[in-house]
C-alpha cells in the first residue's frame, strides 16, 4: 500500500486551495502561520528568524518619523511577516522532503485534471468565473478568459506552475525523459491558457540564457543540444505559420499592443509601476520610501491624475515587486532587496545546477515585470533556486562511488 507523504496535504492546500472563499488578499497560509511557527520552533530553525527583525526593524522608526497609519503599517507588516514565516517553513521542508520528485509527478497529474475540469466549466457561462478570469488585458482584448483554476488571478496561477515548468521542460531537454511529449503537454497547456505572458516569456529568454551560457555543456549533450535546437526551430516556425494563418489570434495582438505601448497589462506592471512607485516613495522619502500599508492611503490623488480616472482605494496597488518595494522602502529597500539575492547567488552557488540557475534566471527577470511584495510563490521560486534540489541537474554530479 503507497505511503501518503506527511507535508502532502500542505502542498495541496498552498497550490490549489490557497485562497479558496476567502477575501483577496488572505491566504490559509497566513492563517497557518501558528503552525507553521510550531513546527519550525519543533525543528529547531527559529533561530533564522532574527534576519527579518535585522532588516524591517531599523525602519520602523524612520517611517514613523515620516508619518504613518499606525495600524495600516503594523497590519502589513504581520502580512509580511507572515510571508517570512512560510519563506522559513519552505526553506526547512525542501531540507526534509525526501520525495520532491513524486510530489512534483502529483501535482502535475492533478493540476491537469482540475485543467480538463476548467475547459468543461469554460463552456458553462454562469460557471465560468468559478475557474476563470475574465477581464480587459489589452487594447482590443476585452472580457477576455485567461485560467486561474482557484487562485485569485491568472499571473499568480502561472507562477505556481514555474517550480514543474522548469522540471519537466529541463528533464526532457537534458536526459532521454521517457514520453517526454506528456509531461510537456501536461504543464504547456495550462501556461498557455493562463496567457500570462509574463510567466511564459520569462521561461523562454530564462531557457535561452541558460542555453547560451552554457553552450559548450549542453553540446557535449548531444541529445540535449539536439532537443534544445529542435524546439527553437518548432517554435520559430509555428510561430510565422501562426502568424500568416491566425494573424489576429490573442497571442499576437498582444505582443503588437505591447510594442506599440497600448497593452494595458504590461504598461500597467512595468512602465506605470515604475512611474507610480517613484511618485509615491517622493511623498515622504527617495531614500526610505513611505512604508508598510501607505501605498492605498497616498495613492488615490496620485492614480486618479496619472490615469485621468477615478480609483477605489481596493484598485490601487503596484503590480511590480521591485517597483513596490522602492516605493515602500525606497532606495534603501532596494539596495537590500538586490543586496539579499547576491548574497544568497555566492554563498548558495545556484550556477552549478541548471534547474536551480533556471529558477534564478527566471525570478530574477521576473521581480521586474511583475509580482509584489507578500508573493509567497515568489518567494518558493527563489527558495528553491537558493536549496540543494534535484541533484541530477548538477553541472559537475559527485562520482560514482567505485564498487569493490
Amino acid at each position: 500500500m503507497a505511503k501518503i507523504n506527511k507535508y502532502f496535504p500542505f502542498v495541496i492546500l498552498y497550490f490549489f486551495f490557497n485562497s479558496l472563499f476567502l477575501p483577496l488578499g488572505l491566504l490559509y497560509t497566513t492563517l497557518l502561520t501558528p503552525v507553521f511557527l510550531w513546527w519550525l520552533f519543533r525543528q529547531n530553525h527559529l533561530r533564522n528568524s532574527w534576519a527579518f527583525l535585522l532588516i524591517t526593524v531599523p525602519f520602523i522608526p524612520i517611517h514613523y518619523i515620516q508619518g504613518i497609519d499606525v495600524y495600516y503599517y503594523f497590519r502589513s507588516y504581520l502580512l509580511l511577516f507572515t510571508a517570512f514565516v512560510f519563506l522559513l517553513t519552505t526553506i526547512w521542508f525542501l531540507k526534509v522532503t525526501v520525495s520532491l520528485r513524486d510530489i512534483f509527478r502529483k501535482l502535475l497529474i492533478l493540476n491537469f485534471l482540475f485543467v480538463i475540469v476548467a475547459v468543461i466549466i469554460f463552456f458553462i457561462p454562469s460557471a465560468r468565473h468559478w475557474m476563470w478570469a475574465v477581464s480587459d488585458i489589452s487594447t482590443g482584448l476585452t472580457q477576455f478568459p485567461r485560467l486561474r483554476l482557484f487562485t485569485y488571478e491568472p499571473s499568480y496561477y502561472s507562477t505556481l506552475l514555474i517550480p514543474l515548468a522548469f522540471y519537466y521542460y529541463l528533464k526532457i531537454a537534458l536526459f532521454r525523459y521517457p514520453n517526454g511529449i506528456i509531461p510537456f503537454i501536461l504543464i504547456t497547456i495550462p501556461l498557455v491558457l493562463s496567457f500570462s505572458l509574463g510567466a511564459i516569456f520569462g521561461i523562454i529568454l530564462s531557457f535561452f540564457i541558460l542555453f547560451f551560457t552554457h553552450i559548450r555543456e549542453f553540446i557535449r549533450k548531444r541529445k540535449s543540444a539536439e532537443y534544445v535546437l529542435l524546439f527553437m526551430i518548432f517554435l520559430l516556425v509555428a510561430s510565422v505559420a501562426a502568424y500568416f494563418i491566425f494573424p489576429d489570434n490573442p497571442f499576437f495582438f498582444r505582443i503588437r499592443n505591447i510594442f506599440k505601448g497600448t497593452d494595458t497589462s504590461f504598461n500597467g506592471r512595468f512602465f506605470d509601476s515604475f512611474a507610480l512607485a517613484w511618485k509615491v516613495a517622493a511623498e515622504k522619502s527617495i531614500f526610505f520610501g513611505v512604508g508598510l500599508g501607505q501605498i492605498k492611503l497616498l495613492g488615490s490623488d496620485i492614480w486618479n491624475t496619472f490615469y485621468n480616472t477615478r480609483f477605489s482605494v481596493n484598485e490601487i496597488s503596484i503590480p511590480n515587486a521591485v517597483a513596490e518595494t522602492f516605493a515602500l522602502y525606497g532606495l534603501a529597500g532596494l539596495i537590500l532587496r538586490f543586496g539579499i539575492q547576491i548574497w544568497f547567488f555566492i554563498r548558495t552557488k545556484p550556477f552549478t545546477n541548471y534547474y536551480r540557475m533556471g529558477l534564478f534566471l527566471y525570478i530574477f527577470i521576473y521581480q521586474f515585470t511583475g509580482s509584489y511584495l507578500f508573493n509567497i510563490g515568489e518567494y518558493v521560486i527563489w527558495a528553491l533556486a537558493f536549496s540543494q534540489v534535484f541533484k541530477e541537474f548538477d553541472k559537475y554530479p559527485a562520482p560514482k562511488p567505485v564498487s569493490s
